[in-house]
């Protein structure tokens, strides 16, 4: 009985041991855990840092409306809601200015300014004139529309910077002997921004005949067409009457256009070439037939020439022409100021 009574005791005794080692291990692995999950909760309840920093002046376009953004170089973790900014009395978008501004933050004021700008050229439409010789025009007479985004008043001139073949000045307010001119028009806003556009300035005689006799009856019409809509570069009537349609691609009478685009082509090519413009270039040449008024019967044909380049997978246009009955180039489009 003693024997036996030794064995269990020693036996139970290790397994205890055993009991308390694995408890003890349990609990120093809840205590890990515990303490993980402490920190990564820590973590999680942390506040994001914010930050905010106020510009000591700011610019926004005229007539536009304003992003509380542009007053702060850096914003993180801050609501812009939360935050009050307060315009003078005086202040007005749509007027260009300098205004003072009251930004308040979590019950602290800061001081801003705004700058009201207009960076915008004026939108400018303008409009063929037609007047007899003698007849006064001046830069306004050309100009349908002018806007500007300041809803101020443009400023409208003759292009002062206009030179001709010769490197001559354009002066083209001068212009009184008949004839088709190519007139350029500037629109300024108060800003300085400043638009450019082309139009057409024709002058007629006086008493508005034409310088051929005009006889009563013409078989295919007079030699009248519209000169608001064309130009005449070659004159194909006789006596004041037109010639027949049929006679469109007749050599003989289309030899004058053909002759005047040839030499207007060389001529044309030698102006780019000088110019250095860099690009590939397509030449568009188009003649087309002036009918008369009556539509019976063909006046003359009208020249036109269009230069495109490509150049970076972008294609612009050089220059867009008519040459006129005196051999001058009356342009519809002109952005790199091609000579007359």
């Amino acid at each position: 009985m003693a024997n036996k009574f030794f064995y269990n005791r020693v036996y139970n005794t290790k397994r205890t041991i055993t009991n308390i080692v694995i408890i003890g291990v349990c609990v120093i692995g809840i205590i890990i855990c515990f303490i993980i999950t402490s920190n990564f909760q820590g973590v999680d309840k942390r506040t994001p840092e914010k930050t905010l920093n106020i510009r000591e002046e700011t610019s926004v376009e005229v007539n536009t409306k304003i992003d509380k953004n542009i007053f702060f170089s850096k914003v993180e973790n801050v609501n812009l809601d939360d935050i009050e900014i307060t315009y003078p009395e005086i202040f007005d978008i749509k007027k260009i200015g300098k205004y003072s501004v009251l930004i308040n933050v979590n019950g602290k004021n800061y001081n801003s300014v705004l700058n009201v700008i207009d960076t915008t050229k004026p939108e400018l439409v303008v409009k063929t004139v037609t007047i007899n010789e003698t007849d006064p025009y001046n830069a306004n007479s050309f100009v349908t529309s002018c806007i500007d985004n300041s809803n101020e008043k443009c400023t409208i001139a003759f292009y002062s910077e206009g030179i001709d073949q010769e490197g001559n000045k354009i002066n083209y307010g001068a212009f009184k002997t008949p004839g088709t001119y190519s007139i350029k028009i500037v629109a300024k806003d108060s800003s300085d921004n400043q638009a450019v556009s082309e139009t057409k300035l024709i002058i007629n005689k006086k008493n508005g005949a034409s310088s051929k006799p005009k006889p009563v009856t013409c078989k295919y019409g007079s030699n009248e067409y519209d000169f608001n809509t064309y130009l005449l570069a070659v004159d194909v009537t006789s006596n004041g009457c037109a010639v027949n349609m049929e006679l469109y691609n007749d050599d003989t009478i289309a030899k004058d256009i053909n002759n005047l685009m040839a030499v207007e082509t060389k001529r044309i090519q030698r102006d780019i070439n000088a110019m250095n413009i860099k690009g590939t270039f397509a030449l568009n040449r188009k003649i087309s037939a002036i009918v008369n008024k009556e539509e019976q019967g063909i006046v003359g044909y009208e020249l036109r020439i269009t230069i495109n380049s490509s150049y970076n997978n972008k294609v612009e246009t050089v220059v867009d022409y008519k040459v006129n009955s005196d051999g001058k180039r009356v342009f519809i489009s002109n952005p790199y100021n091609i000579a007359n």
